[in-house]
């Protein structure tokens, strides 16, 4: 510890500024991918497994723009114009989750959290999921386990604080709502963020026993052949030394 003439300083690195600096890191993890834009699965063995990524998502959206769109029409009254384009901007980013789910996610989230602000201006109904709807709730969680399975352990964790907190604001701005969905969310993601990063911890640790049995082989393979290297150069001596004796 440095001191002064008043007594000793501070530590450099206290609490405030650890707190900006994960701060800062959490915030990089959110803007920046981890991984290249290559598609998951893109290095299977098999074609159709390199393609079933695609079929995924193609499904996922096919499947969730219409349902999103007559959800908010019939349930919330929301105008068919409106509600058309936020289903699209809701599920259409799900087209993304097999090569840049982080990125799908930067467009999910706020068309999610908009559509939470939307249905404010509508009449209020006992029955009504708030602040997010049935469709967004299992949109997000195909979204978060993409999530799971391609970011770090410290990108999941930032994007579950920021949609729980989301929740939580939103719970604020209209506390007579029913807003049961919010914590559901935040309950139902970090199981589903739990079980992506467990694959995705499993799969990393199987390649790199692969890389090191890849290596082992091919020191083995070098050791093998610096072995007949001696054997033979112990040969040609034995070889040399008996004719020069003769």
């Amino acid at each position: 510890m440095s001191t002064s003439p008043t007594g000793p300083l501070p530590p450099a690195d206290g609490l405030l500024s650890a707190a900006r600096r994960n701060l800062r890191e959490l915030a990089h993890g959110l803007s920046h991918a981890s991984h290249p834009s290559t598609p998951l699965l893109a290095h299977a063995p098999k074609r159709w497994q390199r393609l079933l990524p695609y079929v995924v998502v193609l499904a996922l959206a096919a499947t969730f723009i219409p349902v999103t769109i007559t959800n908010l029409t019939t349930q919330y009254g929301v105008p068919g114009a409106l509600a058309g384009a936020l289903g699209v901007a809701q599920a259409a980013p799900l087209l993304m989750l097999a090569h840049r789910p982080l990125q799908a996610w930067w467009i999910i989230f706020p068309a999610d959290t908009l559509g939470a602000l939307v249905l404010l201006a509508q009449p209020a109904d006992p029955h009504d999921v708030w602040p997010w709807t049935p469709p967004v709730i299992v949109a997000y969680l195909f979204l978060l386990l993409a999530l799971g399975l391609r970011e770090t352990r410290r990108t999941v964790i930032a994007v579950w604080a920021v949609t729980g907190a989301a929740g939580a604001v939103l719970h604020l701005i209209a506390p007579d709502r029913s807003s049961g969905s919010a914590l559901l969310l935040t309950i139902l993601g970090g199981v589903v963020l739990v079980i992506g990063g467990a694959v995705r911890e499993r799969g990393v640790a199987q390649r790199r026993l692969a890389e090191q049995e890849t290596i082992s082989e091919a020191e083995r393979a070098q050791r093998t052949l610096l072995e007949e290297r001696t054997r033979i150069a112990r040969e040609l001596h034995d070889v040399v030394a008996h004719h020069m004796s003769v």
